[in-house]
């Protein structure tokens, strides 16, 4: 953050001297409109030709338990989705994570419970004590927040009116990619990818 210096008051000698110039000083004749109209709005992105979603569905809380599913979107040609029980990106206590991949990262997304009396508020507190970069952000309408894991970024993801669960997402870097890796929190191709989180409750 820039800090601005405040000067001191000028002599009132001075201010005379620069109130007179002021006042001698003619108006500058306004700018001629540019020519050709006006300017040409940058068109909207296109969608991916091969635009698919992926699904994810599990189980949130234990007394009156309901299955929430959580969709999003991502282009076909370029990353692959699955949701697989083994042969995890990273370990996870989880029964089955679903594995996003493409040529510069891989994302591995998976449920996790808050604690007894615990809430997202309650648990990014927790995280914000825990980890120095811990940081809010947002995709599209999607409300998040991100911090380092070791060797992956991780993304927790509130669920809509869920007292219990919440998503997790860990970023991985691809091989040979060279972009560090707080840097990828700002990637176009992820920030579409999350942007397009939704969730459905059973």
């Amino acid at each position: 953050m820039k800090k601005w210096t405040i000067l001191a008051p000028l002599g009132l000698a001075a201010a005379g001297a620069a109130a007179l110039v002021l006042l001698k000083k003619k108006p500058e004749a306004k700018a001629a409109p540019a020519k050709g109209g006006p300017a040409k709005k940058p068109a909207p992105a296109k969608a991916p030709a091969n635009l698919k979603t992926g699904s994810y569905s599990f189980i949130s809380g234990f007394q009156n338990a309901s299955t929430v599913e959580m969709t999003l979107d991502y282009d076909a040609d370029r990353f692959s989705f699955a949701v697989v029980e083994e042969n995890f990106l990273s370990y996870s206590s989880d029964s089955h994570v679903a594995i996003l991949e493409g040529e510069d990262f891989s994302l591995q997304l998976e449920y996790a419970a808050f604690y007894p009396g615990e809430d997202f508020a309650a648990h990014c507190a927790s995280l914000a004590e825990k980890h120095q970069d811990f940081a809010p952000v947002r995709y599209g309408s999607v409300d998040a927040v991100k911090y380092l894991e070791g060797d992956a970024l991780s993304f927790c993801l509130p669920i809509p009116e869920d007292a219990h669960s919440y998503v997790q997402a860990l970023l991985f870097k691809a091989k040979g990619n060279d972009t560090p890796l707080p840097e990828l929190a700002e990637d176009p191709d992820l920030s579409a990818i999350l942007s397009s989180v939704r969730f459905h409750r059973a």
